[in-house]
């Protein structure tokens, strides 16, 4: 038995880990004390890989499907023979934007995965590459771009003195606190004298710990961050100075926040005014501290709206680098940017690029509108989506209006879906591709740095960095190809030219790959890292990962006339207006998302052990459960004006009363919801994609859902046993 060094590629956090090898299974594993920054830290997601990768559910061969609808084993070879066939024919028949990409957030299980399905559709010419940066914080990116990006780093995890979080609980999603170990990180913090503030219909883990939670009512996350402005206005507490130098649209977004009053705000919200002024005040004492948004306010129909504002009041408080200051995380794996402290020229939001003629729906800056994709593959003229390659997601547990996605995908003339596990999404496939994944694979913590560029909240403190070889060779037997050799071979199959971009920066150009030869999962993690600012061969001399000073960097003089927006004139429209609001009807609760640790969005729901939940129950507060004559375990219908769901009800007194909590990603088909109490429920059933939504990114209302729920009738309750 030996002992090795990884890294976790479970989800985004990367922690590093010691992995107890035996006869190729990876009989333990165990977080890494020694790293410097992850000290030990891992999830039991990390430390279940092992039993994961040799469980008997796994797939370990290509799977077709057969005119029965029933599935035979494919060599790989042959799979991607034949895929390559039909997709020929409907480039020939239709074009290259017949044929769509998805590609879910399950990347993070290989380093090379994103830029090989990047370079396979620029390969085949198809602009239609979809990810679920639309459906799950798309507003991050078009608010970005509406409101203006600095030329520097924001202060960000640089030993903040104030925190606020909204909708965000780092603690279970790793989002929102430097990547590593958030619990050990957050204790640092907060005996260090930093202040946290929590803005959440939930008393959450992080909530908990909050100088001050605002338990307000879903679906008010604009009017507090608008309450927060407009006291910083009011009160004349911003950085006078830089709004000055930096800014414009000062007097339009004094009037624009006028009605938002503390009392006003509160009311509304149902929050205590005087909380509010606390923060604001707390905000815009130091000019150490960031804000971060989760899926809750992202997902709640105003996301763009939330993100321009949060944006806008992160400026106020001046929570930039300025010239001569340390940037701390210049960046591992990727070139070295040179900062400065400028406002950078303008780059489009929306309604750029691809009009994809589906509710006025356009190219974002964070990508295609995924939301749009059903309707795609529905319509009868063209253009239409007529084949898909889905890649680390599950889109009929994860994209919202399930009943529309299922159709959707029936009607393709071809689905590929790349897959360990027979997931939802895999039983509707035409092909099936098996991968080699996680501690099979050779791979780079790279993607940390690529989050890191990627906004507040995200990535890590400081310049850290990691390479693993790939520990365990595929189970004896099985016929695995890891996702980037599949585009790598498909493209070859098509006779298409692949190329990748290095190192995360724009300095250099995207290099071609030799077409000939398949290259080595090392040669390709090379191109991907070359210019950057800490070779790859430095990392790869460190066992364990570490962290790489380099030479510092600091904030050089900015020169550009670039300002800030701080009134965009539609985003000042929508902050008097009613978009993006679900309408409540005549339903009593509030269904909002809500994570779990042992999972991650809709992967492992069909591969959890027996000794953890294996289905989502929806939450209730104790009371709303007394109200409904509920108790632990009964079984429920939640409906909403789209659909309805069984669901298993628990209760939670971290709820406020009037909402109702549910994991998404669960679940399967509609006919599969008899076994709800084993596979759990499926709330994007009750989703609707073109109702109330973002009119920018596209993105639905999938939080915040007006729902009715009541006891299973007893025949209903009877046939589900």
């Amino acid at each position: 038995m030996t002992a090795q060094h990884s890294f976790c590629r479970l989800c985004l956090n990367g922690c590093a880990l010691i992995v107890e090898v035996d006869d190729n299974r990876a009989v333990r594993i165990a977080g890494d004390k020694d790293n410097p920054v992850y000290r030990g830290f891992t999830c039991v997601k990390g430390r279940e890989q092992g039993r994961l990768l040799a469980d008997d559910r796994r797939l370990r061969t290509s799977l077709k499907r057969q005119s029965d609808g029933t599935f035979r084993p494919i060599p790989v070879a042959d799979a991607i023979a034949e895929i390559a066939e039909r997709l020929d024919a409907i480039l020939s028949a239709h074009g290259p934007s017949a044929i769509a990409g998805y590609l879910g957030t399950f990347f993070a299980a290989s380093a090379a995965t994103m830029p090989l399905f990047g370079g396979f559709m620029e390969a085949i010419g198809s602009p239609m590459a979809f990810s679920p940066g639309t459906i799950d914080k798309p507003g991050k990116k078009i608010a970005q771009a509406l409101h203006g990006a600095w030329g520097a780093p924001a202060v960000g995890f640089d030993d903040p003195e104030v925190i606020l979080l909204l909708g965000s609980n780092p603690l279970i999603t790793f989002t929102g606190f430097p990547y590593g170990n958030p619990g050990k990180w957050l204790n640092d913090r907060l005996a260090a004298g930093t202040k946290l503030f929590v803005v959440d219909p939930r008393r959450t883990d992080v909530a908990r710990r909050a100088h001050i939670h605002l338990q307000s009512r879903p679906g008010e996350d604009v009017s507090i961050i608008a309450g927060l402005i407009r006291i910083i206005l009011a009160e004349k507490l911003y950085d006078a100075a830089f709004v000055e130098q930096y800014t414009r649209g000062l007097a339009e977004l004094t009037a624009a926040v006028e009605e938002f009053t503390a009392e006003r705000v509160g009311e509304c919200a149902g929050i205590d005014p005087d909380d509010l002024r606390a923060i604001a005040r707390a905000l815009t004492a130091t000019r150490r501290g960031y804000i971060n948004a989760g899926t809750g306010p992202n997902m709640a129909g105003r996301g763009t709206l939330t993100e321009y504002l949060l944006l806008v009041l992160h400026t106020l408080c001046g929570y930039w680098l300025r010239e001569g200051d340390k940037v701390r995380h210049p960046g591992a794996l990727a070139a070295t940017l040179t900062p400065r402290a400028e406002v950078l020229p303008r780059t489009p939001a929306y309604g750029f690029g691809i009009d994809l003629g589906v509710r006025s729906l356009t190219s974002t800056a964070a990508g295609l509108p995924t939301a749009a994709l059903p309707d795609l593959m529905l319509r009868d003229d063209e253009p239409r989506i007529r084949a898909m390659i889905s890649c680390g997601g599950n889109p009929v547990a994860a994209w919202p209006d399930q009943t529309k996605t299922i159709a959707a995908l029936d009607r393709l003339e071809l689905l590929v879906q790349i897959d360990p596990w027979m997931s939802a999404t895999a039983t509707l496939a035409d092909y099936v591709i098996a991968p080699q994944i996680w501690l099979e694979v050779a791979g780079t913590s790279q993607v940390l740095d690529w989050l890191t560029r990627n906004g507040t909240g995200y990535g890590q403190a400081d310049p850290y960095a990691q390479y693993s070889p790939a520990l365990l060779n595929p189970p004896p037997g099985s016929d695995l190809i890891e996702e980037w050799a599949f585009f790598y071979e498909l493209a070859r199959a098509l006779g298409r030219q692949v190329r990748i971009s290095p190192a995360l920066g724009p300095a250099m150009p995207p290099i071609p790959l030799d077409m000939s030869r398949r290259p080595s999962t090392d040669d390709v993690l090379e191109i991907l890292c070359r210019g950057a600012r800490i070779p790859l061969s430095d990392v790869k001399m460190i066992d364990g990962g570490a962290i790489f000073p380099g030479h510092p960097v600091h904030v050089a003089a900015g020169h550009g006339e670039e300002r800030f927006e701080l009134a965009d004139r539609q985003m000042m429209a929508d902050l008097s207006g009613e978009t993006g609001r679900p309408r409540s009807g005549n339903y009593r609760f509030r269904l909002l998302c809500r994570r779990m640790m042992h999972v991650y969005n809709s992967a492992f729901v069909g591969a959890l052990p027996s000794s953890i939940r294996p289905y989502n129950p929806v939450c209730l507060h104790p009371d709303d459960m007394v109200s409904l004559v509920l108790v632990d375990g009964d079984v429920v219908t939640i409906t909403s004006d789209k659909g309805s769901i069984p669901a298993i009800v628990a209760a939670d007194p971290t709820l406020r009363r009037g909402t109702a909590s549910m994991s998404f990603g669960f679940g399967r088909l509609p006919r599969d919801d008899p076994d709800f109490r084993r596979i759990g429920s499926n709330p994007a059933r009750l989703l609707s994609n073109d109702d109330v939504y973002d009119s920018y990114s596209g993105q639905p209302l999938m939080t915040n859902i007006p729902v009715d729920i009541r006891a299973a009738d007893t025949e209903i309750f009877e046939e589900m046993q």
